[in-house]
Order: C-alpha cells, then sequence, then structure tokens
C-alpha cells in the first residue's frame, strides 16, 4: 500500500533515557538538560544566579513556542539562549556566551539518547522494502544528524529533514513536502510515523499522509485532534500495522 514511511526521530525512533526529565512549555513538552548546565551557567555567567537562568531560558521557551503559528518557522538553539541572556541583561561577549551553552546542551542532549536494539532490527528490516525517511523538529541540525550518525541510523534513511536547516517545523505542510520530495514519492504514497499528536499526526494529515500516532502511554486522543488512521504502542508495532494496509 504505501511505498514510503516517514518517521519522528526523538521519541519515536530514538528514545531519551528516563533520567531525563520533561517540561511542558505552552502547552508543549520540553526536554531539558538544564539542571545539568549548572557549572557552564556558573562559568558563563557568574553574576547571574542559576535559577535566574533557568527562569528565563523558560520564559524564553515560552514566548518561541508562543509565536510559532501558523508559519512555525524554526528558531535556532543558539538564537534561542541569546534571547534568554537579553532577558537577563547580558550584553557583554553575548553571541559567543549563547553559543556556548548551546553547545553544552546539545552535547548533554545527545549523550542521553538511546536506540532500541528492536527499533534497530526493525528499521533496517522495513528498509528492505521501503523508502525511509526522517522528518524532526529539533533546533540544532549538527546535533540530530550526529545522533543519527551516533547510532548507526545515517544509512537507512534516504531522506532527513530537520527543522533547524530547513526553516519550519512540523505541523507546517512545507517540512513534510521537502521529505516527500526527497524521496521521490506522492503524500497518498506514504506514511507518517510520530509520537506527537499535533506535530506529527496533525502535520502528517494536512500534508495529505496517512499517520501512525505511536501512543506509549495509552492516553486517549485529545478532543477535537485529527485522529490518526492507526495507533501502536511500541514501534515494532508497525509491522502489524504495515501488514494490515
Amino acid at each position: 500500500m504505501y511505498r514510503a514511511i516517514l518517521f519522528d526521530l526523538y521519541d519515536t525512533v530514538v528514545l531519551f533515557r528516563r533520567l531525563v526529565p520533561t517540561l511542558t512549555v505552552a502547552g508543549t513538552r520540553w526536554r531539558s538538560t538544564m539542571g545539568w548546565m549548572t557549572e557552564v551557567v556558573t562559568c558563563e555567567l557568574p553574576s547571574v544566579e542559576f535559577d535566574s537562568f533557568l527562569r528565563a531560558i523558560t520564559e524564553t521557551t515560552a514566548e518561541i513556542v508562543r509565536q510559532r503559528p501558523p508559519e512555525y518557522l524554526e528558531v535556532p538553539s543558539a538564537e534561542r539562549f541569546r534571547r534568554a541572556l537579553v532577558r537577563l541583561g547580558v550584553t557583554d561577549g553575548l553571541e559567543a556566551k549563547a553559543a556556548r551553552l548551546s553547545a553544552t546542551h546539545m552535547r548533554h542532549l545527545a549523550e542521553a539518547t538511546e536506540l532500541p536494539p528492536e527499533h534497530l532490527t526493525l528499521l533496517r528490516s522495513l528498509a528492505d522494502h521501503y523508502r525511509l525517511g526522517l522528518v524532526s523538529n529539533f533546533d540544532h541540525g549538527p546535533t540530530a544528524r550526529a545522533v543519527i550518525a551516533r547510532h548507526g541510523l545515517t544509512d537507512l534513511f534516504a531522506s532527513t529533514v530537520i527543522s533547524d536547516g530547513f526553516g519550519r517545523r512540523k505541523p507546517h505542510p512545507a517540512i513534510f513536502a521537502a521529505a516527500l520530495s526527497q524521496l521521490g514519492v506522492s503524500a497518498a504514497d506514504a506514511v507518517f510515523v510520530g509520537d506527537s499528536v499535533a506535530d506529527d499526526v496533525g502535520g502528517a494529515r494536512a500534508a495529505g499522509m496517512d499517520a501512525v500516532w505511536l501512543n506509549a502511554g495509552g492516553v486517549p486522543l485529545p478532543e477535537g485532534s485529527p485522529a490518526p488512521r492507526y495507533t501502536i504502542a511500541r514501534l515494532v508495532e508497525l509491522r502489524e500495522v504495515l501488514g494490515a494496509g
């Protein structure tokens, strides 16, 4: 039925270890390793209390999230930190400090990822029969691609589109269209797999694709949300879905 399968990256293909906390900022889930950055913040911002830094980065993130619709333009990681530093009144070495804080945060995030062996087995099997693609909302493209390479996934995907670099985030249809174009398939010939109802299911549906919702927590579909064609609790259940399709 399908010629191509597109995947979300984080919390779908690659998982964050349980020790990475999840915050909700302006209604959007956000994986935060900010608590691990005490040392670098103290070094870069000796006159700023860590709690003040956390408040600034959280408020900045909330503002960015609120401003995303309808264009869903991506704000790079370093720019997010720069805006937080401006909020704190930092002016000396602003750009360099923001870049170093971003690099530290990205390193922590990359080190906190893991690829379940059954995910790798599944993807290798699917790659023999389908064109595979990745479409990821992530504000630092080099880190996302390094994570993909670190887990031995690069050669399995014929298309990888990261919001940082592309410029727009899911659920904007343009990022899905770019991946479909790279794969050389139409929306009708592809299915998208992801864990976010709004970004993955809603975005894929708006782009004309079928969607598989990875609902690991078994939560009800939010009222008024676009319905996925299929719902699975574990990624490996995708085999049964494709067989049924």
